[in-house]
């Protein structure tokens, strides 16, 4: 199977000339194992030892004796998995400091609470941590995203980018939404419908059980089906619980089992130094929108155009194409929601310094001062440390639509 270079992969290479360990986390089947495998043989200079911890056989061999365990491994070595081991943290740390700085580890999970208490515990300034979403549209046509991630934070200098048309027809966008980024899929190694289905099925039945004990796994199927019907909405608690007949403090513990999965993205919502009344409830992302509409039975792009939730779920997966392009330019991610009880809303919301970048979602070619709305509504509460704004539409042209609005075309943040 051909190997797909990660726009992640530069950052990586750096990271490794100034820290002893890498983590590189998200969530399964994201080619984590692939990245580190192909980027550990130019980083030693050869081949990389590679472990798994995701069998129990492979964990008793550690524990049996975890010092002999290391003897063994002289080189850089690469522990797939390391959830499944969190008695090798205080290990790891005492054979960095025996080590030195040299670089030493390659370490990969897909459980973001489990992996992060044995960092801060244990490793604290020793492992450099990034994340590994599924593909970004933009990484199948591009290698270098952050000058398109830097001028997100820094919108007058989208203008100075190449000045082309970005075209990008709405059958592209509804096939790039139906296909995900889950490599299997978005590269053609797999039929989409039967890999999701295994995923699902996977996930529920096994990864479900390592995290917690989930008694009714019929039942938190339904949780997860009805969290990605609800994709790109602010989260209601209790109208969750209502539809599964179950209480709110089962609808937090299975919110926090999809997002220590990385299944689904919390965004939270923006208040900081305002009087007004803000809605403070965090808005729901699915992190894949493939996956998210296959667990909806949404499977052609003619049934998802007519879905009547459309285009919550459009603004989702820009939000999350967005996400992801912070993660694989290695780049940190702060993103927020804002809006108020009477309905004005900004789709994203980027904190720069003392300034925010408000950022609207639009699936319409055509656009104007009507779809900055939200932009304006934003700038009247919290005055100049708005700057200037973004409109992301199908319209193909970068441009200024208003005095400090600009559209973004789609087709730029997807590589089309």
């Amino acid at each position: 199977m051909t190997y797909q270079h990660r726009s992640i992969e530069p950052h990586l290479r750096e990271l490794a000339r100034a820290f002893p360990a890498i983590l590189v986390t998200g969530p399964r089947q994201t080619g984590k194992t692939s990245l580190l495998t192909a980027v550990g043989a130019v980083v030693a200079d050869q081949s990389v030892t590679a472990l798994s911890f995701d069998t129990p056989q492979q964990v008793d061999r550690f524990r049996r004796d975890p010092e002999l365990f290391f003897q063994e491994h002289p080189g850089v070595l690469f522990l797939d998995e390391v959830q499944h081991a969190p008695d090798v943290f205080p290990w790891l740390k005492r054979e960095i400091d025996r080590t030195g700085k040299a670089f030493r580890f390659f370490l990969s999970g897909s459980q973001h609470f489990h992996l992060m208490r044995g960092v801060t515990e244990s490793l604290a300034g020793r492992v450099a941590v990034l994340d590994l979403w599924p593909f970004a549209d933009r990484e199948l046509d591009t290698g270098d995203l952050r000058p398109l991630v830097t001028a997100l934070e820094q919108p007058e200098r989208l203008l100075e980018l190449q000045r082309v048309d970005y075209p990008c027809p709405p059958d592209r966008v509804l096939r790039a939404m139906l296909r995900g980024g889950y490599p299997p899929v978005c590269l053609d190694q797999a039929p989409a419908t039967a890999w999701f289905e295994s995923y699902r099925r996977t996930f529920v039945q096994r990864d479900i059980r390592d995290l917690s004990q989930v008694a009714d796994l019929g039942r938190f199927d339904r949780f997860v089906t009805l969290c990605a019907g609800r994709s790109g909405t602010v989260v209601n608690k209790s109208e969750i619980a209502n539809s599964l007949g179950i209480d709110n403090k089962t609808v937090d513990h299975w919110l926090s089992l999809l997002e220590s999965s990385y299944q689904v993205v919390s965004l939270p919502a923006y208040h900081q130094n305002t009087t007004s009344r803000l809605t403070k409830r965090p808005k729901l992302l699915f992190a894949d929108s493939g996956l998210g509409l296959h667990l909806q039975a949404i499977r052609e792009p003619d049934t998802l155009r007519n879905a009547p939730h459309f285009g919550r779920l459009f603004e989702a997966f820009v939000l999350m194409e967005i996400r992801k392009l912070f993660g694989h330019a290695a780049l940190p991610w702060n993103g927020h929601h804002w809006s108020t009880p009477r309905g004005a809303e900004c789709d994203l919301v980027l904190p720069v310094g003392e300034r925010l970048i408000p950022i609207e979602v639009k699936f319409a070619a055509n656009v104007g001062l009507d779809d900055a709305r939200g932009i304006d509504a934003m700038r009247r509460i919290h005055g100049e440390r708005v700057g200037t704004g973004i409109v992301v539409s199908l319209s193909p042209r970068l441009e200024r639509i208003a005095e400090r609005v600009i559209n973004l075309p789609v087709g730029m943040l997807l590589g089309g």
